[in-house]
Formats: structure tokens, sequence, C-alpha cells
């Protein structure tokens, strides 16, 4: 059974060997696939046993690529791919390979030797390419399936730096995995979703192309990808679509119907709508099934019906709404529903009594709160994060690099930091109109210390304190670890605060509530991570956190320039847990942002 987010292996297999037949587009693929294509030859190519060297430059090539800002194929077309750091001839030539036709003839070559089940076994958390080597030499398992048959006969933990632990940790990795098969984080969807949607948006016969489903709604994660055009020509549409290198497989092609399937495994539909119903369609491949299921009924009671094409009276074929959505939920005598409320809860109540929420948006954010710089693990100096930044509209941001716990982030020890607070504060004093705060990522050691000197963390502006290690603490334990950590006072913000990894670790547990509590006690706002693969705090807790009386900030955790983009993710997720401007505290200027936290240190 394949892992989160991958297709079935035997699409893979036929994929992977050139089966199908895949046309060269005019257009180009997002970032994030030639990233995928690259990491995975490299743990590829370490369990096949290549020279380190060749496995480093894949990896090399794969972070290099991370850091872009712009589109890879703008250096292919410019021909300056190789002017990217650790990006030779070789390596661009696989790049184009990619480029043209999804993937390379050495990823190719890999998958045909080894088997494309190993990308799925590489997504159990705490096994390295290394030790899926020891496993597949060994044992030969090359799959989950294959996998799970060995762990319970116990023929894992026989063999040299494995054990039962390990062997009971991979059969609960399994477990996990297969209850996310088949779903793909929002930030991944919606980046594909809108690479794809800009390229058939860019044609003259496009008239309007919107991205409906999951994604409109900003569900954590999605099933497949939903986009609704109107044009004149849905055959020029559907043939641009089939040619995307993004797109390995065409599942069913029609007037008003395309399904394609993605390199990545994700499916793709297109539907071709008429003007007049775009707003009633929009809606319903919006969702969510509940929302339409209370909206029926409501509908029903007022002697309406309502579908794809629109508001209907009971007893007629004319529609009463169709073009926009707002006319649509104006028929049934409501305001507009934002789609990231549309979920079967109470939206269409608290609607009809005019007390819908006023939803954060982004023009209401200030600043970034949680960001790396080369101190540690990132890839972009202090004055490069803060211009970014500005340029994004921000006014203030917080750098909060590592400590010294997070040794593969190269954390910093206390003599490092006092340093680096002085260096942030030069640089404050470089850019004009922004305000760079001095801060930390610390970590929340095992017993519940902090992992820096109490006076450094004094004399700097933001604490995020988070935990990176230990994480399968039993709950009372696990909580109070986190209490003795804000009961310091010292704390700005929880980082992550349950310490998930969408698709490949679950959270740890602890009683949520007694930690929201002691945030409101100690001026400790939650953070909404808003990195590619934790959305931590999730929209549930988040409302669940709002509700008890925390506030919330944002965050984009990045770890260079272009990851500040991920802010939208948190900002996403707050506007599904029904969060105002109010309620989070990045729409602040910096100094009641600062007035707001820490209260005891003032």
């Amino acid at each position: 059974m394949p892992g989160h987010g991958r297709c079935p292996l035997s699409f893979l297999v036929s994929l992977r060997a050139g089966m199908l037949n895949i046309s060269t587009p005019e257009a180009t693929m997002n970032n994030d696939h030639y990233i995928r294509i690259l990491s995975e030859i490299a743990k590829l190519a370490q369990i096949a046993g290549e020279n380190k060297f060749k496995v480093r430059a894949f990896e090399n090539a794969a972070r290099a690529l991370e850091n872009l800002t712009d589109p890879i194929a703008t250096h292919l077309e410019a021909g300056t791919i190789t002017n990217i750091s650790g990006v030779g001839k070789s390596l661009a030539e696989d790049i184009q390979q990619i480029h043209d036709t999804g993937t390379c003839d050495y990823h190719t070559h890999l998958l045909e030797t080894l088997d494309p089940g190993l990308l799925d076994i590489l997504n159990i958390q705490g096994l390295g390419p290394k030790r899926v080597k020891v496993i597949y030499d060994a044992l030969g398992v090359s799959n989950l399936d294959a996998m799970e048959e060995a762990a319970k006969a116990h023929r894992i933990q026989e063999l040299p730096g494995l054990g039962k632990k390990t062997e009971e940790r991979i059969l609960s990795e399994i477990e996990r995995l297969r209850s996310h098969a088949g779903r793909t984080p929002l930030p991944q969807a919606r980046r594909v979703a809108e690479g794809i949607r800009d390229k058939l948006a860019a044609l003259d016969c496009v008239d309007r192309i919107e991205i409906a489903g999951s994604i409109r709604r900003e569900r954590e994660t999605i099933g497949d990808i939903d986009l609704l055009v109107t044009t004149t020509e849905p055959a020029k549409v559907t043939q641009a679509l089939v040619e995307l290198t993004e797109v390995a497989e065409v599942l069913a092609s029609g007037d008003t119907k395309t399904s394609v399937r993605l390199h990545n495994g994700i499916q793709l539909d297109l539907r071709v709508v008429q003007a007049q119903v775009f707003g009633s369609a929009l809606h319903y491949f919006t969702g969510s099934k509940d929302h339409h299921i209370a909206l029926r009924t409501r509908a029903k009671r007022q002697g309406l019906k309502i579908s794809e094409y629109g508001v209907f009276a009971i007893d007629s074929d004319t529609a009463i709404a169709s073009q926009t959505e707002a006319a649509l939920y104006k028929a049934l005598d409501l305001p507009f529903i934002p789609p990231e409320l549309r979920q079967g809860f109470t939206e269409i109540e608290l609607a009809a009594e005019n007390r819908l929420p006023e939803l954060i948006t982004a023009e209401d954010i200030r600043g970034d709160l949680h960001m790396h710089t080369t101190e540690t693990d990132g890839r972009a100096s202090i004055l490069e994060m803060a211009e970014a930044a500005k340029e994004l509209g921000y006014s203030y941001i917080a750098i909060t690099d590592h400590s010294q716990a997070v040794t593969v982030a190269n954390g910093m020890t206390a003599e490092r930091f006092e340093a680096h607070i002085q260096k942030i504060r030069a640089a404050n004093k470089e850019i004009d109109n922004f305000e760079i705060l001095s801060g930390i990522e610390v970590d929340i050691l095992k017993d519940g210390s902090l992992d820096m000197d109490h006076d450094l963390l004094r004399e700097c502006d933001w604490v995020v304190a988070s935990v990176h290690s230990h994480f399968r603490m039993e709950t009372k334990a696990m909580t109070e670890r986190l209490l003795s950590a804000m009961e310091t006072g010292l704390v700005s913000e929880m980082g992550h605060p349950t310490g998930r990894i969408l698709g490949g670790r679950d959270g740890y547990t602890y009683d949520f509530n007694a930690i929201v509590e002691a945030a409101v006690e100690y001026g400790i706002a939650l953070e909404i991570n808003g990195s590619t693969g934790r959305l931590d705090l999730n929209a549930e807790l988040a409302r669940k956190a709002h509700t008890l009386g925390a506030k919330l900030v944002l965050g984009s955790d990045a770890h260079s320039t272009r990851g500040l983009h991920a802010l939208r993710y948190a900002l996403g997720q707050a506007r599904r847990a029904g969060l105002t401007a109010n309620d989070v505290l990045n729409t602040l200027d910096a100094p009641a942002l600062l007035a707001s936290v820490r209260p005891k240190l003032g």
C-alpha cells in the first residue's frame, strides 16, 4: 500500500520505467518538483551504494534550489542554471531533463534498479537512507507491505544497529502512513494547483479559472485538486492541460471534465462551466459536503432548491441566482460565507444572525515572528531576511535562530547568542522604516528547562520556546515539561505547539487545556506555524485556544527569504479557525506586540 500522498506502486513502476507517453509542454513545473526529484535521487543513490560524493552532490543541489525565489525554468531558459552554487554541468543536464519530461534518466535508472516502494519506506520517521539500506541489503525489503511483514516476523530487530524499539516504531509508522494515504499537505498541493492554474490562465481562450475544493477551504490536507474554468475553446484548454510536464497520466477526458494524475500522485480534475453558472459551480465544487447539506436544508425550508447550477424555486428550472457566490447566498437571505468557514458547523446559523467573524486578512499582518538565518540553519543573512520581509509589506520581523540543543541546525551557544543579539541590533540600524527584533527559538529540554542563559533571554525582544526532541514522553510528563518552561516568565511564544509534521509525525501529547491556561496566565502567545510540513497549531486547536482566551501569532518558520511566503498558510489556518485581526498579535505594531507578552519582564 502506498505511503502518504503517493499513487499506487504499479502506477509508479510504469511511470518511472517510461511506459507512459508524456508530451513536452510549453510551460514548466513548480520548483518543488525539481527539488523532490533531486532529493529522491540522493536517498536512492545512498541505498544503491553510490559513493558519498555523488550522493552529496544531489543533496547540495536540492538545498541550493530550495533557496531560489524565482522559477528554476527561468535559469534554464537564460542558460544560467550552472551559476547556482552546487549545480554543475552534469546536474544541469539532469535538471533540464526534469524540465522536459518530469524526471531524468538517473532517477528512472535508480527506480528500475531498486524499487519505487523504497520512496514509501523513506517516509517512515526514524529510518533514513542508511538504515533503509541495511534492511534492504539484508532482507530485500523494498515496500511497506514487505517492511510490515519483516517487522511482524521480528527479522528487523536482528539486524545491526536496529532493535526491538525500532521494529515497534516501524509498525506504528506504517499504520500512521496508511491512515494518511491519499492525502497531500495543503502547502504542497496549493503550490502545484496555483502553478497549473496560472499556466492555463495565460491561454487567450480562458476567460476565468479558479481553484476550488478543499484547497480553497484551506483544509490542512487535500485529496485532489479541483479547477473550474470558463472558456470558448474547451478542447484547447484540455489539450494544454494534458501536455503539461506535471501530468503523468490522463485518466479521463471530455467536453466538461478532464481528470489527470500528476507526477506527485495527486489527481487533478478540470471542469469547464458556463459563465452564467460559474458562481454556483464554484460554490458547489468548493464544498464542504456538510456545508452543502445544511444549506440545502435551509433552502428547502424557504421553498427553494440549490445545486451546482444555481438557486431555484422548488417548481422552477429558472435560476434565481447562479453567476456569483454572493448572489447565491443572498438568495437564501444570508451574507457571503468565506470558503474557510464552510465546514458544516455553525456558520450558517451565525450568518443568519449576522454574527460571522470578520476574518483576519493578509493586509492585517504587520510582521513575522519566527525565522532563521545563516547563524544557524537558515540560508540568508539578517538583513536579507529583513529586506525581503519589508518587500512583503511588513513593518517588523523577529530573528529567532536555534539554541545549542539543536546541534543538527548549528544551534547557538550562549556566547554566540550574545554576539548574535548585537548583530541583530546593528542590522536594525541599517534598514529604514522597519524594525528587526532580537530573538531566539530556544529549546524546551526534557526536564522543562530552557536551553539558554536566562539573562540573555531577558535581554532579547522575542523568545520562541519549542520542543525538538523527546517527543514520546507520557502525557503528564510532557505537560509538566511545557509548564516548567512557561513558568519562567521568559517565553513570548510557544513554537509549533504540538510538534506534528504533516504526513511525517504525529504530535506529542499533553493536557492542552492546561497549557492554554498557562499561556493566558504568563502572557505567552501560541503559534500557528505556516511552514510547509507543520500547519501547527491546526485550525481546530487554534479555535479551541482562542475560545479559552489565548492570543495567537502567525509564523513562517522561514529558513530562507522564499520561506517567508509560508506565512500565508498560517493565515489560512487562522481564517479556518474563525480568527479576527484582534485575535492575532502580528496585527499589532512592534511596541504593542512586545507589551502584550512576557508581562513579568515589564
